[in-house]
């Protein structure tokens, strides 16, 4: 089937070897690297010194005064972003806001201008302001994969129809806690690094790039100029280590093949391979196994280099760069060099091509970009000469159903014990889950792990139990996983901050293994042995919703049939306490003291219908649509609540199937039963709920946040969650401390225990306030 051609029309980056596209590609060329001594005092404490620097001058120089109150993050992506624009000559006003999209990879927590952490899609978010960019909004972090990954989920979203451009990369800034991790973990080289030859460590970096994706007919019908194809792109887990490749390079030998498969490509269409070259011993000899098992006889004929010899380990930029430097050599007919090579000393990878110090012109119209991280995600991209225009056919329309579900939370953990408590019309809000005595991995994984990876895998297990499906081994290579979380950790983030405040030379380096986000859904993979598509989403409380859209456009493309979606989030404070002093949540009434937070995990399985059919599988409910809008970057405003009605809409038009705009107008008030809201106590619950009764007549409304309170990403996924479990059993929480709601009356609101039996229809809310909005409707199989 030959899919919609999507081409890269626009480049932006700015990194040690450049702060421009034109000065990158020459400096790349050139071998003039950006490796350079760390002069900052604050770095002296540590032994390797040496890191990829953006100069201040060169943002300074290319963003305006009014950018200048923006953090170092946001400033590095701005300076790439409208590089990107600028070079394909496309703005949002001339795409359509609601139709151009961003999507973000980035590894770290940042800090805003004040010092202080802020949420993980906030620098996304500032981008989209600044831009006026209106579309689909990701926050991809799957550590050092992250860049390549947001390319490929770009593609999937115009593919989809959602976006008719998006803008896709990675940021990271150069940070003393990160530094001081890799340091811990004697990763560092003390002089520039030596990918492939002298492995001896690697240097961080630090920067951003974007590369602007629009479909080919698009692109050419405004006469812009297609600098190469997105032809495919791949995803695996390793399920092997938190911080160590799988030395056998199966994991990032099945992301090429998914990539190539994806393109329609061989192996034997390859030209040149941009591959990760961190210069650490266990990535470069993982690397070689790659080449090889794809390759075979023939790797050592297909060039690989490493620009990370120019411009360090960026991250969560490295991807987005490095698939930068891959198009400008498609462009140039030229493989970058892998520079400080030591061509005496290859030793184990003798056999292999690494473009040894000296850029190679030769014909290219092929290049895989490689990327590993931590957390065992790995990611391959395909790009391609673009060609001329050609008959294509949209990706059909599969159904998708939910078919198992495992809620962990202080309310109760699993489906009957979530059950029960919901009729009983307890809730757990303020408490922790308890899974004291309970072990959910082997003995030996279990105890080394922080408290939110165990919440997710006990999520994850009930999960696959309650969906019965009983898969051979070989068929968990093929199943997905899609990780959502607001903050990831806050045990192992606190305890590494803590560590390094009282000597960055002695770092908690167990924590730091886990401070990157995509570490907990690393360790599902690893415990439940699944090595299929993975990524990890952070969109804060809308992350669910997002991770489901991801879930049902792996199921569309065929590259999956089984995607397990797992959510979790911690809020310090909480604990497996049993009081009955709990402080009751209040969504939705006008007399709430605020939200009362809460930690959870809560994962589903996400099946195509045939699936679920060919092994007799009894399904809680069909996905019949999902939505997502974007409001006002100040929460609880009139924007924010309009994004509110906007998911809702676009959910049923989803569900409707092509319709005009009238006809999903009109749909959206159709549906039957219940919405489960993602009020949290706050002012913005007024707008909520009237946006939801004015748009959905005759629905009742709730929220988790009653059950189990404010738990971030978990709570959009308890929401789907209670949501199918409407459709199926009738089962619906109560809002037991709504007294006087800030929208409607009483009787449009779930407040005794239960409903009069199942529902034909149910939506789901989330939410990222100031962020992104995010609804799902569920229907009955």
């Amino acid at each position: 089937m030959a899919l919609r051609p999507v081409v890269v029309t626009g480049l932006g980056i700015i990194c040690a070897a450049g702060r421009d596209p034109a000065e990158f590609w020459q400096r790349l060329t050139t071998g003039q690297g950006g490796l350079t001594p760390v002069e900052d005092e604050a770095f002296a404490v540590f032994t390797a010194r040496h890191a990829g620097q953006v100069p201040d001058e060169w943002i300074a120089d290319q963003l305006p005064g009014s950018d200048a109150d923006l953090d170092r993050t946001a400033r590095l992506a701005l300076v790439a972003a409208r590089q990107a624009v600028g070079m394909a000559g496309l703005t949002a006003a001339e795409a359509g806001a609601e139709r151009f999209g961003i999507i973000l990879g980035k590894c770290q927590a940042t800090p805003d201008a004040a010092g202080r952490y802020q949420p993980m899609h906030r620098t996304q978010d500032v981008v989209a302001e600044r831009l006026g960019l209106r579309g689909p909004r990701i926050l991809v972090s799957t550590a050092c994969a992250a860049g390549g990954n947001a390319v490929g989920l770009a593609k999937d979203k115009i593919l989809t129809g959602e976006a008719d451009a998006v803008l896709a990369g990675g940021v990271d800034p150069l940070l003393f806690g990160t530094y001081a991790g890799f340091a811990g973990l004697q990763a560092l080289s003390t002089g520039p690094c030596r990918p492939y030859s002298h492995s001896d460590g690697l240097n961080l970096g630090e920067g951003a790039a974007f590369l602007l994706l629009e479909p080919l007919d698009l692109a050419l019908a405004r006469g812009a100029v297609p600098l190469a194809e997105v032809a495919g792109y791949g995803l695996s887990a390793d399920a092997y280590h938190a911080t160590a490749p799988d030395p056998t390079g199966r994991g990032g030998a099945s992301a090429v093949r998914r990539a190539l498969a994806d393109a329609g490509l061989t192996p034997g269409d390859v030209q040149y391979v941009s591959g990760h070259g961190t210069g650490t011993p266990a990535n470069d000899a993982m690397e070689a196994k790659v080449m090889r098992l794809v390759f075979g006889e023939r790797a050592g004929q297909v060039p690989t280099s490493s620009i990370k010899s120019f411009v360090g380990h960026t991250l969560g930029a490295a991807g987005a760069v490095e698939a930068v430097a891959s198009v400008l050599a498609l462009r140039h007919a030229t493989a970058p060099p892998t520079i400080g090579f030591d061509e005496d000393g290859q030793g184990r990878a003798g056999d292999l091509d690494f473009v040894p110090n000296v850029a190679r012109p030769m014909p290219i119209g092929t290049v895989v970009s490689n990327n590993y991280a931590f957390g065992g995600n790995n990611v391959s991209l395909v790009l391609t000469t673009p060609g001329e225009p050609r008959p294509y056919e949209e990706l059909p329309r599969r159904d998708a159903v939910i078919t198992g579900l495992g809620p962990v939370t202080g309310a109760g953990t699993g489906v009957a014990e979530l059950t029960e408590a919901v009729l009983a019309g307890r809730h757990g809000a303020g408490r922790g889950p308890s899974l004291e005595g309970r072990t959910f991995a082997p003995r030996s994984l279990w105890r080394h792990m922080n408290h939110l990876s165990r919440l997710a895998i006990a999520a994850s297990r009930l999960a696959w139990e309650d969906s019965g499906l009983k898969l051979p081994r070989k068929d968990l290579d093929d199943v997905a996983l899609i990780f959502a979380t607001g903050a990831g950790s806050a045990e192992s983030t606190g305890g590494f901050d803590e560590s390094i405040a009282v000597n960055p030379n002695k770092p908690a380096v167990l924590s730091f293994s886990n401070v990157v986000l995509n570490a907990t859904g690393g360790a599902v993979c690893q415990t439940l042995g699944l090595r299929g598509p993975t990524t990890t989403i952070c969109n804060g409380g809308a992350s669910a919703s997002i991770a489901l859209d991801c879930a049902l456009e792996l199921i569309r493309s065929g590259k999956a049939e089984v995607v397990l979606v797992v959510a979790a989030d911690e809020t310090t404070g909480t604990a497996a306490l049993d009081t009955e002093d709990l402080p009751v949540p209040s969504p939705y009434d006008s007399g709430s003291a605020g939200a009362v937070r809460g930690s959870a995990a809560v994962a589903f399985v996400v099946e195509s219908a045939e699936h679920c059919a060919a092994r007799d599988g009894r399904p809680y409910a069909k996905v019949l649509g999902t939505g997502h809008a974007n409001g006002d970057a100040a929460p609880h405003t009139d924007a924010d609540a309009d994004a509110v009605a906007r998911s809702i809409a676009r959910a049923f038009a989803v569900a409707s199937g092509p319709t005009t705009a009238a006809t999903s107008a009109a749909a959206s008030g159709a549906v039957a039963g219940l919405v489960v809201g993602a009020a949290d106590g706050t002012a913005g619950d007024g707008a909520e709920a009237a946006a939801v009764l004015a748009g959905a007549s005759g629905a009742r409304l709730t929220a988790s946040t009653a059950l189990a309170g404010d738990c971030q990403a978990a709570s959009g996924a308890l929401n789907i969650a209670l949501a199918a479990l409407a459709v199926r059993d009738g089962v619906a929480p109560a809002l037991t401390g709504l007294a006087a709601p800030r929208a409607g009356d009483l009787a449009a609101y779930v407040t005794k225990p239960g409903l009069d039996g199942p529902v034909d229809r149910a939506m789901a809310l989330t939410a990222a306030p100031g962020s992104v909005r995010g609804a799902v409707l569920l229907g009955a199989q």
